[in-house]
């Protein structure tokens, strides 16, 4: 689990945001959302241990300013919203995600080599594995680095915007590895521009705006309180019970 309290840190494009509380779960899937700008990615980076802060944010009870950079990479795994089309093949880079667990060696052990083997197989990346990274689209890329992040083999894993480039059924793919993931207990936190989309599949939201969190609670709690999101996002979502729909909260005037 992790606790953010009463945490401030730098920002890229101006003032510095500050965050009173926020718990992320082992075993649920929670979604950031808001408007560009209001400080989601930054928040992800500073959890990951790649910002600066002040106050507090605790990952398995211990301050995460305590941790040496490869101890918190065994507890929390990162992938950032600009991913690298590296000159490598898929295995090797979902062998990557192994690093922080042999470091420098770099020596993969059977066990290793099983983790990974079963992170291509849960992502559909298997038949890809030869293939350069280069070779793939926008989609089968974000799979590829979702396999790394997998075979990290953390707690908690942290994804920002990781539906960029796919196709609506290949999204739909995506955020069922992520329940199936949860479902064995690991934390997903993500931030995801699709809101309809992290309604649908989230435990728990926050809505951040103007570099704080102005809302927090379960997907009926967010649209239940519909003058906050009208006032961030200039639009009403209500819920339909309608399964004719692709997603059971839509927007509307």
């Amino acid at each position: 689990m992790i606790e953010i309290r009463n945490m401030t840190t730098e920002y890229e494009y101006g003032d510095p945001f500050s965050i009173s509380s926020m718990v992320f779960e082992k075993g649920k899937i929670t979604s950031i959302i808001g408007k560009n700008g209001s400080g989601k990615s930054t928040l992800l980076k500073t959890v990951a241990g790649l910002k600066r802060y002040k106050g507090n944010i605790l990952i398995n009870k211990k301050e995460s300013r305590e941790y040496k950079a490869i101890e918190r990479a065994r507890e929390v795994a990162y992938l950032p919203q600009n991913l690298k089309n590296a000159g490598i093949d898929v295995e090797t880079l979902v062998e990557h995600g192994r690093y922080a667990w042999h470091g420098n060696l770099r020596r993969m052990s059977e066990n290793d080599m099983r983790i990974v083997h079963k992170a291509l197989k849960l992502t559909g990346m298997e038949e890809f594995r030869n293939r350069s990274l280069a070779e793939l689209s926008g989609g089968e890329r974000q799979r590829a680095y979702l396999a790394m992040v997998i075979a990290q083999d953390t707690p908690m894993i942290m994804l920002d915007e990781p539906t960029t480039f796919m196709d609506m059924a290949v999204q739909q793919e995506f955020f069922d590895i992520l329940r199936k993931l949860s479902g064995d207990g690991r934390g997903i936190v993500m931030v995801c521009h699709n809101i309809e989309q992290s309604l649908a599949y989230s435990d728990m939201i926050y809505i951040m705006d103007n570099r704080t969190v102005i809302k927090s609670g379960t997907p009926d709690d967010i649209v239940k309180d519909n003058e906050v999101f009208r006032n961030v996002f200039g639009v009403s979502i209500k819920k339909v019970e309608d399964d004719t729909y692709l997603y059971p909260y839509v927007f509307s005037k």
